[in-house]
């Protein structure tokens, strides 16, 4: 079997970060990154929903370079550290995109300084997610958002049951408790959490499977102890593809 002679390419940590509207050029250092979404270290200070432009530096072992510019979203900023959405999300079959031909994955060393390097691996396309047949709880109190994750997870085959609120859900859970199998709450809702929520019902069934999610920082909703790193959460906004994987993953892994 032949290897594959393209390049091995290495991702420069440091990325150029231009605000159209402000002019010049910032830059950060990169924390985490993935198809959809990246993790930056900068002294910047970025307000929510900032439209942003990325430049991204590759290199090869023998000195080889290349650049990737993508277009972002900033979606949240803690201290020196901003998250930020891919806008447009990455395609995996981008034939002309370094970002979109590979999987970026952070090796276990910290990424300090713009010399650090990650490893850029070839991937295939990510399969497509399984249809599931299962019940599921949903539990978001914007309409808006509850249709449109209702709708993703029906289309996906699961059953769904949606509340506005935590009483309601309640309610729902006493009814259906035989048939549901995995509760999708947000965590900040009137009332009390999603957490205070979910853990009581799951309390007499240990088999029932809750997915956190919220437009709150992760990292502060664990700061805060909202949340426990072992709980499988999604920050919003977030694609159909990432919410039906999500509950695949949770409701498979058991």
């Amino acid at each position: 079997m032949m290897k594959s002679t393209e390049p091995q390419y290495r991702l420069l940590s440091r990325v150029d970060i231009s605000l159209p509207r402000r002019g010049g050029v910032s830059w950060g250092s990169l924390l985490k990154v993935s198809q959809t979404r990246i993790v930056l270290f900068s002294k910047e200070d970025y307000k929510p929903n900032t439209r942003v432009s990325l430049q991204f530096r590759f290199q090869t072992d023998d000195g080889k370079e290349a650049k990737e510019t993508a277009d972002a979203i900033v979606t949240w900023q803690c201290g020196n550290n901003a998250g930020l959405d891919f806008d447009p999300p990455f395609a995996s079959d981008r034939p002309t995109s370094l970002l979109g031909r590979y999987l970026l994955k952070r090796s276990d060393a910290a990424l300090d300084g713009a010399h650090s390097k990650v490893l850029v691996q070839p991937t295939a396309p990510l399969p497509a997610p399984s249809k599931g047949m299962e019940t599921v709880l949903l539990v978001e109190d914007e309409e808006m958002q509850r249709t449109v994750f209702r709708k993703t997870l029906e289309k996906s085959g699961y059953t769904v049951l949606e509340a506005r609120f935590n009483s309601e859900a309640f309610m729902l859970y006493k009814r259906n408790m035989d048939t549901i199998r995995l509760i999708v709450t947000d965590v900040m809702m009137p009332g009390i959490s999603g957490r205070e929520l979910a853990e009581p019902l799951r309390s007499t069934r240990p088999d029932l499977r809750i997915v956190y999610m919220s437009s709150s920082p992760h990292p502060e909703l664990l700061r805060y102890r909202v949340l426990s790193e072992d709980m499988p959460f999604l920050q919003k906004p977030f694609s159909p593809d990432i919410l039906t994987r999500k509950v695949r993953e949770v409701l498979g892994a058991h």
